[in-house]
């Protein structure tokens, strides 16, 4: 390695994770639904040992009528530890795997084929894409899954390539992990698995330290399969996520006159389009960030336009650069999509996000090929037109995503616990709407926010009681507000959407707080009883 590349991978080092960690707090503006409850859980199982819903230390956690994989919890409640409870704890997690994911990736391509300059570049699609920037800045399962999964590759790698049979049974500890990480790596995982086994069936050892390896892993995964099973019946996220649970192909299941070979064209057919879906181009170089509205015209995609005809070019050369792997790098390629396609609500980038590493690769490839076959001029339009494209992104991420978008993460809550925090001896009960949004339209978790924000002890959570009457805990009511039945009692505290007004006729309201989003549009007030 000359001095030069040593450069170009401490800049590399540096912008990964100053990209990843600026602004962590505030750029995603909020902590989304998901983040919250993952928040939260890590909150109370480090003060009680238990969750939300009172199951101690649970293998699933329940959360907004499904449930989630455990591991990130788990690893949040060590920052949650040092840090207490906000946005940049809970986040802090995703942003440090999701750092080194991009080294490791790395060492992998150099591990395989022995080129450095070829591993810089992909380093660097992987490090600046920003699909995986987006990823890495929230506390989400699939980041960290990733995370788990190339590092099992990489000592998988490792051990068959340096002959150190031993490592399998690390690799196979990662695997695990992985599986514990998320739900799209429950199948994912062992598809890989089986390919590497196969593929490298020669070159792996059946000795002692290989069915031990394989053993470890068996029991590590046996409390999520055993889980998994028990819970078959009910919202467990494997069960409401998948294919067969389309309203419209459910419905065609489980009629009895339609034969078994249409059932099954039906669910290929909607497998196939969403597969199809997952790997458009338009998907993946044009607007599959939600980063700004759906009718935008200014998109982004997960990776930088002026890379898309490198990404073509390299599935044409991987076999050049990689020729004892690329049998595997293909199948890799294949096999990423066909999880997230096996589910429902159109494509997801979150559950799709392990196939980031074997695009990342294309590209780099495609890169590569060509950077010596262009000339200079050429050389640096290219230079030009990726920088001007990080740049945009840039812009559209730290600017007008958070300034647009602050409705869809449930901006307002913290504010309002900031507000409840500093005044909450003023008040002997403390009523919520959990409904936002234009016309109300949206239905959200403000008592997860409102806990965690305001350092409620957890165990008030624990003695809550949910029925048709609302939520109650401590001196909250959440429920949804119907002025013309509420009456108004003496030291209350309302926090009511902007579109649930109590109207005139309730002059023992006043207003004590206007919380606004970050494009100024009041979201939620804060009305305290004058009586």
């Amino acid at each position: 390695m000359n001095k030069v590349q040593k450069i170009v991978i401490f800049i590399l080092v540096f912008l990964t994770f100053i990209t990843r960690l600026v602004t962590l707090s505030k750029v995603p503006p909020h902590l989304s639904n998901d983040e919250i409850s993952i928040a939260y859980d890590s909150y109370s199982i480090r003060h009680t040992a238990r969750d939300e819903h009172n199951n101690f230390l649970p293998v699933s956690f329940q959360s907004h009528n499904t449930y989630k994989a455990p591991l990130y919890v788990y690893l949040a409640t060590i920052t949650n530890y040092f840090l207490g409870n906000s946005e940049f704890s809970v986040r802090l997690p995703s942003a440090i795997l999701g750092s080194l994911t991009v080294f490791v990736f790395g060492y992998i391509i150099f591990l395989l084929c022995k080129n450095i300059n070829l591993s810089i570049i992909s380093v660097g699609v992987l490090a600046l894409t920003p699909w995986h920037i987006y990823t890495s800045r929230m506390a989400l399962e699939s980041n960290i899954a990733v995370f788990f999964l190339v590092t099992a590759l990489l000592i998988f790698f490792n051990s068959i390539i340096n002959n150190k049979n031993h490592l399998l049974m690390l690799s196979m500890i990662f695997f695990a992990l992985s599986i514990w990480a998320y739900h799209t790596e429950w199948l994912l995982t062992p598809m890989i698995m089986f390919l590497l086994f196969y593929i490298y069936r020669k070159k792996i050892k059946l000795n002692t330290n290989f069915w031990l390896a394989t053993l470890i892993f068996v029991i590590l995964v046996f409390p999520i399969a055993y889980n998994a099973w028990i819970n078959r019946g009910t919202t467990a996220r494997a069960n409401t996520e998948i294919i067969f649970n389309d309203p419209g192909i459910s419905k065609i299941i489980k009629n009895s006159n339609i034969s078994k070979l249409k059932k099954i064209m039906i669910v290929g057919e909607s497998f196939f389009k969403n597969y199809s879906d997952y790997t458009k181009l338009g998907h993946l170089f044009f607007d599959g960030l939600p980063l700004l509205p759906k009718e935008d015209p200014y998109s982004v995609g997960l990776f930088f336009l002026p890379l898309l005809p490198f990404f073509l070019w390299g599935f044409f050369k991987i076999k050049l650069y990689f020729p004892n792997d690329y049998k595997f790098i293909y199948l890799w390629i294949i096999i990423s999509p066909i999880v997230p396609s096996l589910t429902i609500g159109g494509t997801n980038m979150v559950r799709n996000l392990a196939t980031v590493l074997p695009y990342s690769l294309l590209i780099g490839v495609g890169l590569y090929n060509v950077k010596n076959k262009i000339n200079f001029f050429k050389l640096w339009i290219l230079v030009l037109s990726i920088f001007i494209s990080i740049l945009y992104f840039l812009a559209i991420y730290f600017y007008h995503f958070p300034f647009q978008m602050g409705e869809n993460f449930q901006y307002g809550y913290k504010q309002a616990a900031e507000y409840i925090n500093d005044n909450y001896d003023k008040y002997d009960q403390i009523i919520v709407d959990p409904r936002f949004g234009n016309i109300n339209i949206y239905v959200g978790v403000p008592h997860l926010y409102l806990a965690y924000f305001t350092n409620l002890d957890p165990k008030k959570m624990l003695l809550r009681s949910d029925s048709n009457k609302g939520l109650l805990f401590d001196k909250y009511h959440i429920f949804e507000i119907n002025w013309n039945l509420e009456k108004i009692l003496p030291r209350s505290l309302y926090l009511v959407p902007f579109d649930n007004q109590p109207g005139n006729n309730f002059n023992n309201l006043r207003t004590v707080k206007e919380i606004k989003l970050p494009n100024y549009k009041v979201e939620f007030k804060l009305l305290e009883s004058t009586n």
